[in-house]
């Protein structure tokens, strides 16, 4: 508006007669056209110049406002937020929400202090059904037992491991100079560029799962002690000490085997089926980002009985009575455990966390055993 106001104010005193209406006096204007007729024309070449100076004025103004528009630092800070932002955001809501996780990895141990009850829908359901307690009455019964404070064992290790995962994640790929696939402005998705970005991907989620097992294991031990009120694993120094003195340095990388091939599977599937949704299906940047989060969703379900197994591996062979029978048997490998969560229906715990039912195998061998349905320790 102000280069318009500029021109408009020219061109009056130019003697164009842009305004004026019929109360207007135009005295002024009649005396200045009058001049402007009786002084001779200029030369052309100043004509020419004069020309040039309207426009010019405003290219540079035109320019200048694009410039805010297109390169200026406040617009793209606003569109994407710094880093270290987010971050520390992730920080926070993995400190605001670790009661639940807690909950979490202790019904991935298998231990469940609650009694179910059963539950009978005429709709839905033949018979009744045995239900366990969701994890908010879960984390309220950890709440009744430790307070507000024993509902946050394993923090300390959980946030070392995500900011070791946001330091060190790279490293590999800053050493190897692995850079991502850059395609052209007219370049479609290719198989290349897939393969490209899996191996980047993978590479990087193998370095993150490597350097973080050791907060890990920390954070499931210190999970466990919960169940036996044991204190063997007190702070993060002391708990990777007590670890490297009890089982080698092995220990520090208990259960990384299944946890690792759960997250290769999850970004095996999701990277394949994204692509094929990119090629096959016209989506706009939007749509596919809402379409990725809903493919790794359902590709972590998929994958879930090895994160089970990862916990469970994390914690076996422990002095804790979470992770010792007859809580837990003791493991020499992860695929015998694997094989024993789904021999006794336990592949799944935690999967979902509010509507939780008993598996149907274990109603089965405890009638066959003699024990009452209700379970419960």
């Amino acid at each position: 508006m102000a280069h318009l106001e500029y021109n408009r104010r020219d061109s009056q005193a130019a003697g164009l007669g842009l305004g004026g209406g019929g109360d207007a006096d135009n005295s002024a204007l009649m005396r200045r056209t009058t001049a402007a007729l009786a002084t001779p024309p200029p030369p052309p070449a100043v004509q020419r110049q004069s020309m040039v100076v309207e426009p010019r004025f405003q290219d540079e103004e035109v320019t200048s406002c694009q410039e805010v528009t297109t390169k200026g630092s406040p617009a793209s800070n606003h569109g994407k937020p710094n880093q270290l932002v987010r971050f520390c955001l992730r920080l926070g809501y993995n400190a605001l929400l670790y009661p639940y996780e807690m909950a979490k990895v202790l019904i991935q141990l298998g231990h469940e202090p609650l009694p179910a009850r059963p539950f009978h829908l005429p709709l839905l359901h033949r018979r009744p059904r045995l239900f366990l307690p969701g994890v908010h009455q879960y984390v309220q019964h950890i709440r009744r037992l430790d307070g507000h404070g024993g509902m946050y064992r394993g923090l300390t290790a959980r946030l070392a491991a995500s900011t070791v995962d946001y330091l060190l994640g790279d490293l590999l790929l800053a050493l190897l100079h692995f850079k991502p696939y850059k395609r052209g402005a007219k370049e479609e998705p290719s198989l290349k560029e897939f393969g490209w970005n899996l191996a980047r991907n993978s590479l990087r989620l193998a370095t993150a799962v490597a350097l973080s097992q050791p907060f890990y294991v920390v954070m499931v031990r210190q999970v466990a002690q919960f169940v036996g009120r044991e204190r063997v694993y007190e702070g993060l120094c002391g708990s990777l000490m007590t670890l490297v003195k009890q089982e080698g340095w092995a220990g520090l990388f208990a259960g990384m085997m299944p946890r690792l091939l759960g997250e290769m599977c999850v970004l095996g599937v999701t990277s394949l089926l994204s692509h094929l949704c990119l090629r096959l299906i016209p989506m706009s940047r939007q749509q596919q980002q809402y379409n990725a989060v809903i493919i790794q969703m359902l590709a972590s379900l998929v994958a879930y009985p090895l994160e089970v197994t990862a916990a469970c591996m994390a914690g076996t062979g422990a002095p804790l009575a979470a992770c010792e029978p007859p809580s837990m048997p003791l493991y020499n490998h992860w695929a015998d455990c694997l094989s024993d969560l789904y021999a006794r229906g336990g592949h799944n715990r935690g999967a979902i966390l509010f509507w939780r039912t008993v598996p149907r195998i274990q109603l089965v061998k405890r009638h066959q055993d003699g024990h009452p349905v209700r379970l419960g320790q």
